[in-house]
């Protein structure tokens, strides 16, 4: 049974796991029957079965028994990682390989670097449909669509067990997609996303119009959907500060269903995948590769300039880039004095300035090189990222470096506990003893701002169960400012322009 969590899960009540049995077992059982019935009928048109066959519905029966083991009893990251790293390693040992990329006509070959690139490539597609499976009926919908895109290219290429697998594969998920629709009474499971996750990821390989080419720009853009969301996973989590396995409610899942709702976050991601993939599958057959590219940039840049996903990502990188070539036009007396401001509301509208203005006050009056926060609330979809900097750090031999957690109280029982809702990182100049009396200042300082940050969560906690109808009754909050002057400071801060005159601030509204 998959439960609920308060972390990244978005639906209430527990719900069965292990459907991904019944796809295989679908897939496995066509694949069989139409080998039988080619020979039968005498037609013997999908041609002889090479080993590599037998071997790729081992290893995602092997797969799948990984999953199985994961969703029962919870395997840790490393684990499960290292037994994806086997299972591809016999893949690849029995002839399933990469030997050279396909991309605008032109060929890349790989020699050496075969291995790991198809390595890399198969644990990309593995645990892009495992993250990307977070609703109902998301994985289903996505590698539904994907099956029929790469089946085609097998059928039209040359591989027609290819298409074969890819259209049993897209027909298996069309009859799992029934009970997998919201409101979901099954899941695929760990089990059902990677195996699925490895089937679409070796037809991508097997499936080019060119045997030697395999892989190219038609079945990389028919998988852009899942590696995209994987991609902005990573960026989002690295460029804030925190580790690329730390869990939060920033996928494409979670904010398409946030924005669309659960059956619009279907129709979203299904015209989506359905544009890459049409647009993919046209260039292939009409030797126009860029069309792939086009397609895929299209439906991302739709995403980003609507606001449905990869918004925050594009900003965090547009951001960084934006200072880092500002950097080598400041003259090096002001890389000292000028600092570097940047904010950014990465999920939600709460008012975090006034949690993160004071401490920058603090930071500038003590002359602190740089401070960094990220505040964390994933059950409430709130997500808060800043830094303030100088353009130059002191040298690393001369840096104290603090990293610290985050803290609000929240009731349980008869008492009041701390929970840790982000970190924040701290910077100073340590030249001499007088940087220990300016860390306990800030210490204080931080403590102050626990107040702060639970009167913002509890608000929003009580918001969003009134949302959902629940009638709240008053929780008792430590002294700090009342509702309405969080309101007003929030109006306030929102009129007043964002831009530190003393620094080159960059912020976002």
């Amino acid at each position: 049974m998959d439960r609920p969590d308060a972390e990244r899960k978005v639906h209430e009540k527990p719900v069965a796991l292990a459907g991904g049995v019944a796809v295989y077992l679908a897939v496995a059982i066509t694949f069989a029957l139409s080998l039988i019935l080619d020979r039968t009928l005498g037609y013997h048109s999908l041609g002889t079965i090479q080993m590599r066959w037998y071997v790729l519905f081992g290893a995602a029966l092997a797969i799948m028994a990984v999953g199985l083991v994961d969703d029962a009893w919870s395997l840790r990251g490393r684990q499960k990682l290292l037994l994806q790293i086997v299972i591809i390693g016999l893949m690849i040992g029995a002839g399933t390989q990469i030997h050279q990329i396909g991309l605008f006509g032109y060929e890349i070959k790989l020699g050496a670097f075969s291995i790991p690139v198809t390595m890399l490539w198969l644990l990309l597609a593995v645990n892009a449909l495992n993250l990307i499976d977070g609703a109902d009926g998301m994985a289903s919908t996505v590698g539904m669509i994907i099956a029929v895109g790469l089946g085609i290219l097998g059928f039209v290429g040359a591989s027609p067990l290819s298409g074969v697998v890819g259209f049993a594969l897209a027909g298996a998920l069309l009859g799992f997609l029934v009970y997998n629709k919201p409101p979901a009474s099954i899941y695929l499971g760990d089990a059902g996303s990677m195996m699925i996750g490895l089937f679409v990821g070796t037809l991508a390989i097997w499936s080019s119009l060119k045997e030697s080419t395999v892989l190219a720009s038609a079945p990389l853009a028919i998988l852009a959907i899942p590696l995209f969301d994987s991609s902005a996973a990573i960026v989002r989590r690295r460029l804030t500060g925190r580790s690329i396995y730390a869990t939060d409610r920033g996928h494409m899942h979670h904010l398409l269903q946030l924005k669309y709702g659960p059956h619009g976050l279907l129709i979203v991601v299904g015209l989506a995948c359905l544009v890459t993939t049409v647009v993919a599958v046209l260039g292939e057959v009409y030797s126009e590769p860029w069309w792939a590219m086009f397609g895929v940039l299209l439906v991302i840049a739709v995403l980003i300039q609507t606001r449905s996903f990869g918004h925050s990502e594009a900003r965090l990188i547009f951001n960084r880039a934006a200072h880092f070539i500002e950097s080598f036009f400041m003259h090096p007396e002001r890389c000292e004095q000028s600092k570097q401001h940047r904010r950014l509301q990465l999920q939600g509208d709460a008012p975090w300035e006034l949690v993160w203005e004071p401490l920058v006050e603090f930071a500038k009056k003590h002359d602190l090189a740089k401070m960094k926060v990220n505040i964390s609330m994933p059950w409430l979809h709130e997500s808060y990222h800043a830094t303030w900097q100088s353009v130059r750090l002191p040298e690393r031999a001369q840096q104290m470096v603090m990293e610290v957690p985050l803290f609000a109280e929240r009731q349980n029982g008869d008492e009041m506990v701390d929970i840790s809702v982000g970190k924040l990182e701290l910077v100073a100049l340590g030249k001499s003893t007088a940087i220990y009396q300016n860390l306990e200042d800030f210490l204080t300082k931080l403590d102050e701002s626990k107040g702060p940050i639970t009167k913002i969560m509890l608000d929003l906690e009580r918001r969003q169960l009134k949302g959902k109808g629940t009638t709240v009754a008053p929780v008792s909050r430590p002294e700090t400012e009342t509702s309405e002057t969080v309101a007003s400071k929030a109006g306030e801060t929102a009129e007043q322009p964002q831009v530190d005159s003393a620094s080159h601030a960059v912020s976002s509204s």
